[in-house]
């Protein structure tokens, strides 16, 4: 039986439209359920430190305790590639502003 290279062009494409459709779906079941993000274990303090499940945060290299706060996310190959990044994880993470040391906290999922 010999294939022609139209039929093998449209078997090739079919398996692409397939694999797209199941990747889509996957991204999109994922957003779905994906629960909202609930407040970070990272608690701001009135004196403008923070705390993690009841203790001071400090930095482990300098021990200084004045920090700046940002939200980071935690890419996946497949979510970069088809350019829908925004669908990942985070993390909150402290920058020590003394020496600049980074300490990541993961967010609640």
């Amino acid at each position: 039986m010999e294939l022609h290279s139209s039929t093998l062009l449209a078997v090739v494409f079919g398996m692409f439209l397939l694999l797209l459709f199941l990747v889509l779906a996957i991204v999109i079941f994922r957003a779905v359920l994906r629960r909202p993000s609930s407040s970070p274990p990272l608690i701001p303090t009135e004196d403008g430190h923070y705390e993690v499940a009841g203790k001071r945060v400090s930095c482990s290299h300098c021990h200084g305790s004045r920090f700046q706060t940002k939200e980071i996310l935690l890419n996946t190959w497949l979510l970069s590639l088809l350019r829908i990044d925004w669908l990942d994880s985070s993390a909150i993470v402290l920058t020590c502003q003394e020496c600049g040391q980074l300490t990541w906290f993961a967010q609640d999922e």
